[in-house]
């Protein structure tokens, strides 16, 4: 498979050189390996960070990038920022994930997968129920788990286990076979919709596909299980499915378990033998993988795969046994190391997961001696992030790449799928007047869900006002490029607990920005804002100078979260102007640097500027009599502070803030 591109003057000649792939050429041998980032919406939605992220790792100079574990179905999921392709509304995100790649040169592929047993669901599905014969590795393993996380961590993730294990009580029905096996087919086919080059099945990791094959977890007698024949039917059965429904030439791959490292588990003979099976379906490369999360954490597996090519014995013998490509990963630290392997005969490309990411100009820097590749030292911090929904960031990455990723993910449960609560007739003429406030910028952009709460309205009031409301949403977000967006609006009923029923329905819509006009008559409104964590809330109020928006900062990480929430949403819009104030009760004279600073992370026009307020008052009590005498309409800030501040817990500000606004709007970003 190893044939040199000519003119390749590298010094890795083979590394560089190109291979074909199905009806692709990839023009060098480095694919990015699927590593799991946390980066999608919490409704399975590519987010615009996710889509920056691939594009950064497209432009690294690999030939291939694999987007990683993509859910087949709500009850797949590995993480609550699980990407998903269950649904055709997934399409047009993943065809702007799919884009990005293409433009830097390099094929994408979408990886498909089913969590099984380790999905976030009440529910897990899985090949049969868990048995006493492997349930103290099971807990083992978790020990083993438990000690990579700081001790005050460890209570939560133990209890999240325990949790989950309970739940391993029950086999897979005939009907959740067929179900799943479906559903890797319409998520394929919507992959090859979205315009991917290529899908690759999950086969590894100890997810479902993983499951069925393995014994330590598949325990059924006959059938889906038992023997190898019995325990590959399953997998078997969904590539074939997948076939049907895409194009012929189109490339199927497969992520491949060489060795489980639990009792009973995989090994390689049986991994070679399922190999032979998977080129006979017509598969078009495999991807080596080893290790389950039942065993990557005890101590001989990670001596073991902190080894460089971990993987190279297991794999010389795989490629020795079938005629499709094999990908190598497994610590693949140095172009020196990738060229051997390429040489030797062991793979036909070099997957690179972590080492890739830890340093994206990997591939560039392989070109030119003078440069020295960052390595991933295998702290598994990454890891640690991605477990404890984080999103993946990495140690090496420059102290600003880290803290916008961070504020990013934070943003994925506040910038989207907004909530507007409806009471009574004055808060529809709020909202009309507040719509400036109301709108994203174009790219993010979704319909809103619209809660009308029956009760306060007569019947025939209630319907007649619904009805034109709805209508004026219509006429107004039509022309801003919501047409083709699903439309939500509904109705509750609750004449004891509003608070209750708004509560309710922001978990189940998983609504990330709330909105609900001020009524000092109804208190509720306002404890609201202050009982929902983690999301954008905001007071509406009818003024005529929205456009007027006043900043209030403290310059810690709650700061940070203001300012890339509105450079997400409304810091663009030209009908706005804005003015950033830093209320100063002692001067540490560090503000106009960490002011710098701040602009810097977020990426602010550097020229953005900073008003300093010196006061012996409250801040409160200060930014109130600012904000009346100089008319702003809206405030937007942080709703606590976030740093271990001890003279100014914004919190308690916007708590003073709001006991004081006469027809603002607030913003308080959690």
């Amino acid at each position: 498979m190893n044939k040199i591109k000519k003119g390749n003057k590298t010094g890795y000649p083979i590394l560089f050189s190109s291979l074909k792939i199905g009806k692709y050429l990839i023009w060098n041998r480095l694919v990015a390996l699927p590593v799991h980032t946390g980066f999608a919406h919490t409704d399975g939605r590519v987010s615009s960070w996710m889509i920056d992220f691939y594009a950064r790792l497209a432009n690294s100079g690999a030939g291939m990038v694999i987007v990683a574990n993509t859910a087949v179905s709500p009850d797949g999921v590995v993480s609550r920022f699980n990407l998903r392709a269950d649904r055709d509304k997934f399409i047009p995100g993943l065809s702007k994930l799919a884009k990005a790649i293409k433009q830097k040169g390099a094929v994408a592929c979408l990886q498909l997968n089913h969590a099984g047993r380790f999905a976030r669901t009440q529910q897990p599905l899985l090949p049969s129920p868990i048995t006493s014969s492997n349930l103290t590795f099971n807990v083992e393993s978790l020990k083993s788990f438990m000690e990579f996380f700081p001790f005050e961590q460890r209570f939560s993730l133990t209890q999240n286990f325990i949790n989950q294990v309970k739940t391993w009580r029950q086999a897979m029905t005939a009907e959740d076979r067929e179900k799943v096996i479906n559903n890797f087919a319409t998520a394929a086919f919507r992959a090859y919709q979205a315009g991917f080059d290529m899908v690759e099945l999950h086969g590894a990791n100890g997810y479902l596909l993983c499951q069925f094959l393995s014994p330590f977890t598949n325990k059924i007698e006959s059938g889906f299980g038992g023997d190898f024949t019995g325990r590959t039917a399953f997998p078997l059965a969904v590539i074939r499915e997948v076939k049907k429904k895409l194009p012929e030439d189109f490339p199927l791959g497969f992520r491949l378990i060489l060795q489980e490292w639990v009792p009973d588990g995989i090994h390689l003979p049986e991994a070679l033998a399922f190999a032979r099976l998977l080129e006979k379906e017509g598969i078009a490369y495999l991807s080596a993988s080893a290790g389950t999360y039942n065993s990557l954490f005890s101590p001989a597996v990670l001596k073991k795969m902190a080894t460089p090519a971990y993987l190279r014995h297991d794999m010389a013998k795989l490629t020795t046994q079938v005629n499709i490509p094999t990908i190598i990963s497994g610590r693949i630290t140095t172009p020196s190391c990738g060229e051997k392997l390429l040489r030797d005969g062991i793979a036909d490309l070099i997957g690179l997961g972590r080492p890739l990411r830890a340093d994206p100009g990997w591939a560039i820097k392989a070109k030119d001696p003078n440069q020295k590749i960052i390595q991933c030292f295998n702290c598994n911090w990454c890891l640690k992030q991605v477990v404890l929904e984080k999103g993946f960031n990495c140690r090496h990455w420059p102290k600003l790449l880290r803290k916008r990723t961070e504020l990013e993910h934070k943003l994925l449960t506040r910038n989207y799928r907004a909530l507007w609560i409806i009471t009574d007739i004055k808060d529809i003429q709020t909202f009309k007047q507040s719509l400036p406030l109301l709108v994203q910028k174009k790219k993010d952009r979704s319909f809103p869900t619209i809660l009308f709460l029956q009760g306060i309205f007569d019947h025939q009031d209630f319907h007649s006002a619904q009805q034109n409301f709805i209508q004026w949403t219509k006429n107004k977000l039509h022309p801003l490029g919501l047409t083709d967006t699903p439309r939500y609006y509904i109705v509750r009923e609750s004449k004891n607990n509003w608070e209750k029923t708004v509560h309710e329905e922001i978990l189940h819509g998983n609504h990330g920005q709330i909105f609900i006009c001020s009524n000092q008559e109804q208190p509720w409104r306002n404890r609201l804002l202050y009982k929902e964590r983690g999301k954008v809330l905001v007071h509406l109020n009818a003024n005529t100078y929205p456009h007027r928006v006043i900043v209030p900062v403290d310059l810690s990480d709650a700061t940070l979260l203001v300012m890339i929430f509105l450079k997400q949403t409304h810091i663009e819009k030209k009908i706005f102007s804005f003015n950033f104030v830093h209320v100063v009760t002692k001067s540490s004279g560090q503000e106009e640097q960490r002011w710098k600073e701040i602009k810097k992370i977020v990426g602010f026009d550097k020229k953005i500027p900073l008003q300093l307020i010196f006061t012996k008052t409250g801040v409160a009590s200060t930014l109130i009599k600012i904000i009346e005498a100089q008319k702003y309409g809206t405030i937007v800030m942080g709703k606590r502070g976030l740093s271990g501040i001890k003279q100014w817990l914004l919190g308690s500000v916007s708590a003073g803030l709001m006991r004081n606004l006469t027809d603002q709007s607030l913003f308080l970003i959690d």
